[in-house]
């Protein structure tokens, strides 16, 4: 790796910039992981959804029909969230792939090259 010049102290670029294909893929793993919370909140409570009347009665229909408006909602905002929680996922297992079969083309062709003398 090269070097570069900073505050006036030579630094290894290696370490400014190391990929590291397992750690994408960790990475990947626990992006995937953290959207079961945002899909099991988006599922709501079908246990207070199912006892509202019984616990609130009639007379609160009308804060029903905007809790369920609410529900449904915030069902659809959990679920964007958990489907980017596994895009990111994807896009590092994805970017792990890359590194390592772009480091082995490349290395190929550096095999491949013969030296002029």
């Amino acid at each position: 790796m090269g070097r570069t010049v900073e505050n006036g102290e030579f630094v290894d670029m290696v370490e400014k910039f190391a990929q590291d294909p397992e750690e994408l893929r960790r990475l990947g793993d626990a992006n995937r992981a953290a959207s079961a919370p945002a899909y099991a909140r988006a599922e709501g409570d079908p246990e207070w959804e199912a006892e509202f009347e019984s616990r609130y009665g009639k007379a609160a229909n009308a804060y029903r029909v905007f809790a369920s408006r609410y529900i449904i909602e915030r069902g659809i905002g959990y679920t964007k969230v958990g489907d980017s929680r596994n895009a990111t996922g994807d896009n590092s297992t994805a970017a792990a792939n890359a590194f390592e079969t772009t480091d082995s083309d490349g290395g190929a062709q550096v095999r491949r090259t013969i030296p002029e003398a």
